[in-house]
């Protein structure tokens, strides 16, 4: 059995970036029920943001390199591993060192 854990981490960053940009993901499919209520939306960030950072923690276990995924921005903020409005208002914004776009 092998596993991909860079497709792994780069999946985990494309449900980061849907969330933030406010298109479906897989989560909502999961609580459908839960679109009413206002708390959603911060706990499903919550959620795609704690996926990044295990997906962040498994590659750096199995000594992947992870980082050229991210752009520099992105990076640090995943390297601070705090979850606080940098990160919502400024992870998708496009960098001069960024080659990623915001993930139709």
């Amino acid at each position: 059995m092998s596993f991909d854990v860079l497709k792994y981490v780069s999946e985990a960053k494309e449900e980061l970036d849907r969330t933030l940009a406010c298109k479906h993901t897989a989560f909502d499919d999961l609580y459908p029920y839960m679109m009413e209520q206002q708390t959603f939306f911060w706990y499903k960030r919550h959620a795609a943001w704690a996926g990044l950072l295990m997906a962040v923690r498994i590659a750096e276990g199995a000594e992947a390199d992870w980082k050229h995924l991210f752009n520099a921005k992105q990076e640090a903020m995943i390297t601070a591993r705090v979850l606080d409005k940098k990160v919502l208002d400024e992870w998708l914004e496009v960098t001069e060192d960024s080659e990623q776009g915001i993930v139709e």
